[in-house]
């Protein structure tokens, strides 16, 4: 099926000079309407000491952060892991640190540009080329949360996509250039504060979410009742050779001491006998991991599909914009359709990050970097995701993981991570307070995000009151 609509030879005639069909969508044409018939308005580098595009850096396995278009989503200005850069190349890059207050905006993507957030509490970091900057002035007549909110309403995306090139066969692109021109409305000074109190109060909220999925990451080893772990690492140290043959690794990294020590310390436990460790092959029933439907446009479909960068420590993020078609999902990729209940863990790039599904939409699906296990009756999703999250757990999964700056963790090496074994009661318990702690922890997070909503709101009838009034 086709959608053809058709255009005036005088609507070409546009400073932009765009002929591309997507520049002039009938949906992304009435935006432009609507931003032309505001009362109040100015252009976006009128309100900005500066708006760029971030740097290319030489990346390295760790290092200072460089925040990167995935990092960004509304709510959040560091979800998932960043890229790291040198100290030398740091500095060189002075031009491109972030400041507090600052807004970060995703010019390229495989799907989807224009998301926004603003930098807060922020450690010293630079920003990648796929990233900009808009640094408002200190004078400006428009609070930082104000322009925030105007960026996610419907009017300001329908924009920052018209604004935008590229399609299916790259990145989609949005050039500063047209980012400086973009149309601003000019709020009321009440009206401004109002926005900024969501923005005071989904901060302060989503700050109790985070410690409490912090305090379920901590809850296993402080049941256990584990000491500090010496986690050092030696330049040189021996093995036997019966240990390579039965761990079937020959890589010296396998066999650093302080992971021994981590068992160790684990079978030490003070509050509760650890009884032995079984590989977690044998407390499972399933395991498989996902695959990306061959030629398909991600931006296209109905069903939510999750990559590694959609899961995080005992986190999902089902408001994915990658899309696969109900076929794929229903044929291909049936083997890893999602059900409340299963457990996720990211096998490449940040590997080990481990969430139950909760809430799951009626149909979600997942890539090849994302493990779906189903494990045996008896064995609590939550005490198995915290034991992954666990400081413990983070140390196995590197001890298993192959490959250096993008690291990647095989079904097989997943299937031989040791798993504890408790009393019933001992592993019930803690799975409890863990699933007590992470729920609480989500029911925060849903009111900061019902928040942040309200705030978009709140901007669409400004808009309309800035058109009538």
């Amino acid at each position: 099926m086709a959608l053809i609509s058709e255009i005036s030879a005088t609507a070409l005639r546009t400073p932009q000079l765009r002929f591309d069909s997507e520049y002039f969508l009938p949906d992304r044409i009435g935006a432009g309407a609507l931003v032309d018939s505001f009362l109040r308005k100015t252009r976006l580098s009128s309100l900005c000491d500066k708006i760029t595009q971030g740097s290319n850096p030489s990346f390295r396995d760790s290092g200072f952060p460089c925040l990167n278009g995935k990092n960004i989503r509304f709510g959040s200005a560091s979800t998932g892991e960043p890229n790291y850069v040198s100290e030398t190349e740091f500095f060189r890059l002075k031009p491109y640190r972030l400041r507090d207050g600052d807004i970060v905006i995703t010019l390229k993507h495989a799907t989807k540009i224009g998301r926004a957030w603003i930098i807060e509490d922020n450690p010293p970091r630079i920003f990648a080329r796929n990233v900009g900057l808009i640094r408002l002035r200190r004078d400006t007549p428009l609070s930082a949360p104000s322009l925030l909110f105007y960026l996610w309403s419907d009017v300001g995306q329908k924009l920052l996509d018209r604004f935008s090139t590229g399609g299916t066969s790259g990145q989609i692109t949005l050039a500063t250039s047209y980012l400086r021109r973009m149309w601003v409305p000019l709020f009321r000074e009440i009206d401004q504060r109002t926005l900024n109190g969501f923005f005071d109060i989904y901060q302060a909220t989503i700050k109790r979410s985070n410690e409490l999925y912090a305090s379920a990451q901590r809850m296993l080893e402080e049941e256990l009742g584990l000491g500090k772990i010496d986690l050092s690492h030696r330049v040189g140290y021996e093995t036997r050779l019966s240990e390579t043959l039965q761990a079937r690794r020959c890589d010296s990294e396998f066999y650093r001491p302080k992971y021994q020590r981590v068992i160790d310390a684990v079978l030490k436990a003070k509050k509760v006998r650890i009884q032995r460790f079984v590989p977690i092959g044998q407390i499972i029933s399933y395991l498989t991991n996902g695959h990306t439907p061959l030629h398909h446009d991600l931006g296209v479909g109905e069903i939510p599909f999750l990559t590694a960068e959609h899961v995080s420590d005992f986190r999902l993020d089902f408001g994915t914009d990658k899309r696969i078609l109900r076929r794929h999902h229903e044929t291909e990729l049936a083997r890893t359709r999602l059900r409340d209940g299963d457990v996720l863990v990211t096998i490449k790039g940040k590997v080990g990050n481990c969430a139950v599904v909760r809430d799951c939409p009626d149909a979600a699906n997942i890539n090849q970097d994302v493990a779906l296990i189903r494990p045996r009756n008896g064995v609590h999703p939550y005490f198995f995701a915290a034991w992954f999250n666990s400081l413990i757990g983070k140390q196995l999964v590197e001890q298993r993981s192959t490959g250096g700056i993008n690291p990647f963790l095989g079904l097989g090496n997943l299937r031989g991570m040791p798993f504890p074994v408790l009393e019933p009661r001992e592993h019930s318990r803690i799975g409890d307070l863990v699933q007590e702690s992470v729920e609480n922890a989500y029911a925060a997070e849903r009111q900061a995000t019902n928040l942040l909503e309200q705030a978009k709101c709140r901007v669409e009838e400004l808009i309309e009151q800035n058109t009538a009034a």
